[in-house]
């Protein structure tokens, strides 16, 4: 027993240990608290980003058309929302909210608005506040993938085979209307391409159009990212597929000898954009869903295995530029394409695709009403089936 004497020393000190014994359990109840509010602060961004992620991480179960992934030796078929590590993306989360947030704000921004004006626009006034909304998005989407959103920031990329590229002073009248290579943005195809893939996909889905949606040679993505978004916004995301497709490490050298004019394609390393890259772009639009399916590889190789998982297409977007991967295309899927569905060619004035399209049609005996987008890019409309001449793919006898 300590029978120490008790002074005021003693006391005095007793009092201060109290006090700091008091003083430590509220700094411990305080510490306590705050950090279960930032536990659940934490838990609640956590579940957040699962809900909204489009990461491999946060996806346990996997959906899709078919089985996948499907591996060959020079080719891949696969969902990168499973198939592609966290760790290799660009983003942890999407950058955007989703479609559906989106078009659910300004509905409601559009009903409070309308309360003060009287719309006599001639485009959006006959539009429904829905309608009005999801032309919003789309609208707002075209400007992000195409980097006019981003005004005096963004600037023109002036390609060059032999050097560096040049980056010269943006000019938006020009991205708008003509091909222009982007800096900040997904796709070089300027509005008038994006607004072709809006009024076709609209229009077949309108019209009940059965298939999925196919793009040959991506890049960035961009094109491919606004059809998603199109597709997502008018209702069809689970009905429709998206197929985005690309060597993912830029075009083939053109040694098939299949047209002269498909030689030197395979130097232009601006071009040659990675897997990881699209589909991170796909993410950060909260984009890269189950139906969003990445086929890698030269189309030689891709396109016949590719050819035997896929059902019907509505829209067939081709951007390979040259002959070979023209008709890897066209001798591939191109019965897959419903009637009244649509065919789009990039690159059609003054590129091989071109031959490789009107070679295609004159063994075939078709002759398809051609319409022009821009001062580049043409689409036609299937009206007819016809029966694949395979033996020529085989035998590389196009002509």
């Amino acid at each position: 027993i300590d029978s120490t004497p008790i002074n005021s020393t003693t006391m005095r000190a007793n009092k201060e240990l109290q006090k700091d014994g008091i003083l430590c359990r509220l700094s411990h109840t305080r510490i306590l608290s705050a950090g279960m509010f930032l536990f659940m602060a934490f838990t609640f961004f956590e579940m957040r980003n699962i809900e909204t992620s489009t990461l491999k991480s946060f996806s346990t179960t996997r959906v899709g058309p078919f089985q996948m992934p499907i591996e060959g030796e020079s080719y891949s078929i696969s969902q990168p929302l499973y198939d592609l590590e966290k760790g290799k993306m660009f983003v942890d989360h999407p950058l955007y909210d989703s479609p559906q947030n989106f078009i659910s704000y300004f509905e409601k921004h559009i009903d409070w608005a309308m309360q003060y004006v009287t719309n006599e626009d001639k485009l959006t006034s006959s539009m429904s506040r829905r309608k009005h909304a999801i032309f919003a998005y789309i609208q707002f989407m075209k400007s992000m993938v195409s980097a006019t959103a981003f005004n005096d920031a963004e600037i023109s990329v002036k390609p060059h085979r032999t050097m560096r590229n040049i980056g010269i002073t943006f000019d938006a009248d020009k991205r708008k209307k003509e091909p222009d290579w982007t800096f900040l943005g997904d796709t070089m195809t300027g509005w008038a391409r994006l607004d072709n893939v809006y009024k076709l996909l609209t229009e077949v889905i309108e019209n009940n159009i059965p298939g999925d949606y196919i793009e040959t040679g991506v890049w960035r993505g961009g094109s491919s990212i606004l059809a998603r978004a199109i597709i997502t916004a008018l209702g069809e995301k689970d009905n429709r597929v998206s197929y985005v497709c690309d060597s993912f490490s830029g075009l083939p050298p053109g040694d098939r000898n299949l047209d002269k004019g498909d030689k030197n394609w395979d130097n232009t390393p601006y071009l040659e954009i990675p897997y990881e890259v699209v589909a991170s772009n796909f993410a950060k639009y909260g984009l890269l869903d189950s139906n969003v399916i990445f086929v890698k590889g030269f189309f030689r190789d891709s396109m016949f295995p590719l050819s035997k998982e896929v059902k019907r297409l509505s829209i067939m977007r081709l951007d390979g530029d040259m002959y070979e991967s023209t008709v890897d295309v066209l001798y591939r899927l191109y019965d897959k394409l419903s009637l009244g569905g649509y065919v789009i060619i990039d690159d059609w004035f003054g590129f091989p695709a071109r031959t490789a399209c009107e070679d295609f049609f004159k063994v075939h005996g078709i002759n398809p009403e051609i319409i022009a987008i821009d001062t580049l890019s043409v689409y036609w409309k299937k009206t007819e089936e016809i029966k694949i001449q395979y033996w020529r793919y085989e035998q590389s006898k196009f002509k």
